[in-house]
């Protein structure tokens, strides 16, 4: 056995010891949000790691019980609603980390996997590891407002400035998608006073959410215009659009998109409930509309004075 030979059992050990760790505490965490679907919010996971994306984990998985346990103190005449979110946040949580799980028993059971396939489900794993801590974001950004936990930090925002950098970072997901932004600003820079936080919230949420169900899109755009009273603020895209009867519900954290928009995509269905909620806590109205293969366009108006 030469030294290469050495290398590579140890890096396979290592890679074995590894897996088996984090195998354990996703366990560890399964077990806890099995206990948030049965409605226990007192407990806390105490888990100590180094793994980076665990621990990130762990800190939104608690933070977001301490906030539900706040919104269900404040909402106990809406009990019912309230196990309905309780009940989609842990379906929510556990089909990423069921499939985690098993392409890790995969990684782990069967020795005769090439380097190349073994690189394969570790980036599945990872994209299920990035979706999951997306979600646990939305939930507690979700909580945050339920809660009236957040306040808004008022000052002069260049609403077009904070529309393009949102549309740049999508810039690879459009570009893989091969989808062409489009930006038609009355001006070059129109103004407001509001949350930047918000407005970046907003812009993305919606962006993202065109992405999300972007079949048949070829465009994806924000319009802004003004008048002495008022700006307006157009998110659309070209794609295969939302049904008529359907529009009135979009907004519902309780309706999620896989009922809406198409029904092999899976999402949180509470992107677009932050949208709401934060275009309503800065004194604005959303509308949408949607003329399929068209145009599917959420608007907003807020009033300047």
């Amino acid at each position: 056995m030469d030294i290469f030979d050495c290398i590579l059992i140890i890096t396979l050990i290592l890679m074995v010891l590894i897996i088996l760790y984090i195998y354990k505490a996703l366990n560890h965490i399964c077990c806890y949000i099995d206990k948030i679907l049965h409605g226990n919010l007192n407990q806390r996971i105490r888990l100590q790691t180094h793994i980076s994306f665990i621990s990130r984990l762990v800190v939104k998985i608690n933070a977001l019980a301490e906030k539900l346990q706040k919104v269900d103190v404040k909402n106990k005449l809406n009990e019912e609603s309230h196990k309905k979110m309780i009940s989609n946040i842990s379906h929510d949580l556990r089909t990423p980390l069921t499939s985690i799980l098993g392409y890790m028993e995969l990684l782990m059971s069967d020795s005769k996997l090439q380097p190349f396939e073994k690189e394969k489900y570790m980036k599945i794993i990872c994209d299920k590891g990035n979706y999951l801590y997306s979600t646990l974001e939305e939930f507690f950004q979700l909580s945050k407002i339920d809660s009236n936990d957040f306040k808004l930090d008022i000052n002069k925002i260049n609403i077009c400035e904070t529309a393009r950098k949102n549309i740049i970072s999508f810039f690879n997901e459009l570009r893989s998608l091969n989808i062409e932004p489009e930006l038609n600003f009355q001006e070059e820079n129109i103004y407001m006073n509001s949350d930047e936080k918000s407005l970046n919230r907003i812009f993305s949420n919606l962006i993202g959410n065109s992405l999300k169900y972007a079949e048949k899109a070829t465009k994806i755009g924000i319009d802004i215009n003004y008048n002495e009273n008022m700006i307006f603020i157009s998110v659309w895209d070209n794609g295969i659009g939302i049904p008529e009867d359907e529009i009135d519900y979009i907004f519902d954290r309780l309706y999620t998109v896989e009922k809406s928009r198409n029904s092999n995509t899976k999402s949180s269905g509470i992107g677009l409930s932050i949208v709401k909620k934060l275009v309503k806590s800065l004194n604005g109205r959303i509308d949408l509309s949607s003329i399929p293969l068209k145009k599917t366009e959420f608007k907003i108006t807020f009033k300047t004075k």
